[in-house]
């Protein structure tokens, strides 16, 4: 049962990706629902914690995966490329990662100016369309993420290559 430890950390790694997707898409339809701005401000606050959690379980899965390549090919990695649900797989995952570092914090640091704007009263009077878009661009971000996310999952699950831990 070689690897099977660092299987296990993998599959953690995988449950808080989709934690940290699952409680920040929560979070946002929490904030779309809210009426008053200082509630909304507040929920949001609430959501950096889930958005700290998603660098942790990006790089728990990183480095979990990276292992498990070595040990499905028994040290001789110079084969990975071969397997075309593998080259698939970290494709996604490298969109996964790029997609997640850069449009998810722009987005929500925007939104979130804005929201404090509305709450002083020192923003311009769409700010609220502009609300609605962005809250509407971040939940097109969720959707996106969680695409990718099962696609990983699909990939791993049809995939050619099984774990050894989990022979």
């Amino acid at each position: 049962m070689r690897g099977s430890i660092n299987f296990l950390f993998h599959i953690i790694g995988f449950g808080l990706v989709f934690t940290a997707l699952l409680g920040g898409w929560i979070i946002e339809r929490r904030t779309r629902a809210e009426k008053d701005w200082n509630q909304k401000l507040y929920i949001g606050n609430i959501g950096r914690r889930f958005g700290l959690l998603s660098p942790i379980a990006s790089v728990v899965m990183l480095l979990t995966g990276i292992v498990n390549i070595f040990n499905l090919f028994d040290g001789n990695i110079n084969l990975w490329y071969t397997e075309g649900w593998l080259v698939a797989k970290i494709i996604l995952f490298a969109f996964l990662l790029i997609n997640g570092a850069i449009f998810g914090p722009i987005l929500v640091r925007r939104r979130k100016k804005l929201m404090q704007g509305i709450t002083e009263k020192t923003t311009m009077e769409d700010a609220e369309i502009t609300f609605n878009i962005l809250s509407k661009s971040i939940t097109t971000f969720y959707l996106v993420q969680f695409l990718l996310l099962i696609i990983i999952l699909f990939l791993s699950v049809i995939g050619g290559g099984k774990h050894p831990g989990i022979i």
